[in-house]
């Protein structure tokens, strides 16, 4: 139920769109920018909401009516390379072709938030979404290799593959989304045994080691 209903609902069609640029430009505080998006449709009669519609499809609940998905076409070469999950105007979950090879790259999970909470550092609006985990995904394998944990739509931690071998070598933690540690494992065994500690005066790192896996770090000899 797409086109049909899109033709029946303009209005309805031009704010989800300009809402989906800006989700799929990745531009800061998105969700702020969509729920204003929403908020002050755009007159039908101005160009850029046409030319926006054009390469916008969404896509309705039969029964409903309801809003279910939004794609995208970003780039202008026919071929849709973004998709915002939604319900009604509530942003779910959101997928990116970044290097538009026809693959997703990057998958965005989203709770419904308060408006108390965060949304990539902007305060969320009436519970349009708040960022709670990104995945990147291998173009090679299609699984993920990275995995962001956002508290309140702000970096928390992470964990990575960097080498390719479907282990987690790479532990980042933040503190009101600063990066203050990254733990490494450097010798294939599963755990880190080495970590950099960041400092908030953004002075050089702290190197510590953890030789025996136990968990336990400390001063790492000087080499």
């Amino acid at each position: 139920m797409t086109g049909r209903s899109a033709a029946r609902h303009p209005s309805t069609f031009v704010r989800n769109a300009t809402l989906f640029v800006r989700l799929a430009a990745g531009l800061p505080g998105v969700l702020a920018l969509a729920a204003a998006a929403l908020a002050s449709a755009g007159c039908s009669e101005s160009p850029a909401p046409k030319l926006v519609a054009r390469r916008v499809s969404p896509t309705y609940r039969a029964d409903t009516g309801r809003l279910e998905k939004l794609a995208y076409d970003r780039n202008g070469d026919g071929r849709e390379d973004a998709w915002a999950f939604m319900d009604g105007t509530r942003l779910l979950r959101a997928e990116l072709d970044d290097n538009f090879d026809g693959r997703v790259d990057r998958k965005e999970l989203y709770s419904a938030g308060s408006s108390d909470e965060r949304a990539g550092g902007t305060a969320a609006i009436r519970g349009q979404g708040v960022l709670t985990r990104v995945e990147l995904v291998s173009a090679a394998t299609g699984a993920s290799f990275r995995e962001e944990t956002y508290d309140k739509g702000v970096l928390a931690r992470a964990e990575e593959d960097t080498d390719g071998d479907a282990r987690t070598d790479k532990w980042e933690r933040y503190e009101n989304g600063a990066l203050t540690s990254v733990a490494l494992d450097t010798g294939r065994r599963g755990t880190p045994d080495r970590r950099l500690v960041y400092t908030a005066d953004g002075g050089a790192p702290r190197i510590e080691s953890d030789p025996d896996g136990d968990g336990h770090f400390r001063p790492a000899a000087p080499q």
